[in-house]
């Protein structure tokens, strides 16, 4: 894969009190090579940022870093211990 790059970048307000619920990231990849890509949507809530840091107080490329990490986490395949277990 050639690196994940950006795709599209959402912050969420709540409409009464204007505080910043979560970022959606998009990313996607894409294997040059051949057809293989991978497209995701990430969410970021306050809990996955740095302790005491809220959204105003992030650039956008850091949290660009955290949803990449975020992927990473998420789709890391886990050591099976018995045949066809997920």
């Amino acid at each position: 894969m050639n690196g994940v790059q950006l795709s599209s970048f959402n912050y969420r307000f709540d409409t009464n009190t204007g505080k910043c619920l979560n970022a959606q990231v998009g990313l996607h990849g894409q294997n040059t090579d051949s057809t293989e890509f991978v497209d995701a949507s990430i969410r970021i809530n306050p809990e996955d940022l740095p302790e005491g840091k809220t959204f105003m107080e992030m650039t956008m490329d850091s949290i660009v870093v955290l949803a990449k990490q975020k992927l990473a986490r998420d789709t890391a395949v886990k050591e099976q211990t018995t045949p066809g277990q997920a």
